[in-house]
């Protein structure tokens, strides 16, 4: 196939870019700036993700460093006229231009450190003005906003519901990545529009807590969303290695069970730590997946879908405004 542009819905990208002594075993970069534009990656949800020791990611001291990705995302969009930040709806259709700069959705994954006090809120409104335009109010862990994938009960608080609530009056994207199943459906009833799994895997398939089952893919897709299928080996099969065919059976199960318009990637390269599917090492592998749905029988048009063009749809419609930043 000719060379697609793509949407992906989830890289750690300034935390790989930065800390590559995290990750030893890598044979080539899993993702990079210049990595994104030979792969024909047109945008990016981008994540500021603290890089701190397992024990601190409750600590008040990772929204500094949350801050300051932010803030370096921004710069290198500066320097850099190859990218820019989307800050809505027609930045994000721009970036599609071959003459214009790709796109950089800023995303924060995990609001682990956030009391709800006024200074709290003050925070939210400057992450915003430097460009943050999607958050999941979880990660693994349990914090003040819901629970995480790591506990099975707990779910979504009163402040998570208010910070949704501030997250749908900014026209943001509320990502349900990471919500346990308790915070996914609470989540659900206050979640106005398309909800957007960013990267996530079929539990049918792969039965592990950070994958989803059945009746949520269903309720993604009943609400126009979509999900994107990641790359990390523990969450596409379990007892062996996983292979690119394993990315596909995902993919077609997302596809029976939701439909073709509410497939979408969202690789998570720069975060993989558990190991990839074959080849797919890297976002500049990618024509590999696209090789392996063609063989599936997939069409071009569905390949097309899963790259770009339903995230195109969904998070375009998101970030849709009036308002002018």
């Amino acid at each position: 196939m000719k060379q697609l542009p793509i949407i992906d819905l989830h890289q750690d990208l300034l935390l790989y870019v930065n800390n590559k002594d995290l990750f030893p075993n890598d044979v080539v970069a899993q993702t990079g700036f210049v990595e994104n534009e030979r792969a024909g990656v047109r945008i990016v949800t981008a994540t500021a993700f603290p890089h701190v020791v397992e024990g601190e990611f409750l600590d008040p001291k990772i929204n500094n460093i949350i801050e300051r990705d932010l803030i370096e995302y921004g710069e290198i969009c500066k320097k850099d006229v190859t990218w820019k930040l989307v800050l809505g709806s027609q930045d994000f259709v721009d970036s599609f231009d071959a003459d214009n700069p790709r796109g950089l959705v800023l995303h924060v994954e995990g609001l682990n450190a956030f009391s709800g006090d006024a200074q709290a809120w003050k925070m939210l409104e400057r992450w915003y003005e430097l460009g943050l335009r999607s958050m999941g109010i979880v990660w693994n862990l349990t914090n003040s906003l819901g629970g995480g994938t790591l506990d099975p009960t707990q779910g979504l608080t009163d402040l998570g519901r208010k910070v949704i609530e501030w997250l749908q009056k900014k026209n943001m994207i509320v990502d349900f990545a990471h919500m346990n199943e308790a915070t996914f459906w609470d989540a659900v009833d206050i979640v106005k529009g398309p909800i957007v799994i960013s990267h996530g895997n079929a539990r049918a398939l792969c039965d592990d807590p950070r994958n989803y089952t059945d009746e949520q893919l269903k309720r993604v897709a009943s609400s126009g969303g979509l999900v994107g299928v990641f790359f990390s080996k523990k969450f596409l099969i379990t007892g062996r290695d996983a292979t690119v065919a394993d990315v596909v059976r995902h993919i077609d199960h997302f596809r029976d069970v939701m439909g073709i318009d509410h497939v979408a990637i969202g690789t998570d390269f720069g975060g993989i730590i558990s190991g990839f599917p074959g080849g797919l090492t890297s976002v500049e592998y990618l024509p590999l997946l696209w090789e392996a749905l063609s063989k599936a029988g997939y069409n071009d048009e569905s390949i097309e879908k899963i790259a770009y063009k339903n995230a195109a749809r969904v998070i375009g419609s998101i970030l849709e405004s009036k308002k002018q930043i």
